[in-house]
């Protein structure tokens, strides 16, 4: 997997993490409203934050340790079979937007379906989070 560490985190932190998740989310999914003229690779990295907090958040909640790593595909290989999160492995494809992508100007030119599906599936990890964690106590 990675040579980093794992690191656990008090449950109470999942609710946090979901928090800062849903804020994101709801900036990639303003800003796809607003037809935004900035950056479309800004409404993707949020997407992207979004999934990878929400990923977080259910892996603390469920008291998984994980590596401080941005790559949905070692998060998402870290949930029990049972419990893989929405889309999977798929979700590999939103990496770039934590990396690389941040830091170049389309280059690689983003569809509108590309941000509305990024968008989307932001929604839906969202929705699959909360579902892990439930209502706070």
């Amino acid at each position: 997997m990675t040579n980093q560490s794992k690191r656990t985190y008090k449950k109470e932190y999942a609710s946090v993490l979901l928090r800062i998740a849903e804020g994101d989310y709801n900036s990639s999914k303003i800003l796809l409203d607003a037809k935004f003229k900035g950056r479309p690779e800004n409404i993707v990295y949020l997407a992207q934050q979004s999934i990878e907090k929400n990923l977080k958040a259910a892996l603390v909640h469920l008291g998984i340790g994980f590596p401080m790593v941005h790559d949905l595909g070692i998060l998402v290989a870290l949930f029990p079979d049972k419990m893989t999160p929405p889309f999977g492995f798929d979700l590999k494809e939103f990496n770039q937007y934590a990396t690389v992508r941040r830091y170049e100007e389309g280059y690689i030119e983003l569809s509108e379906k590309e941000i509305t599906v990024a968008v989307e599936s932001a929604e839906q990890i969202l929705i699959w989070a909360k579902g892990v964690i439930g209502s706070p106590k």
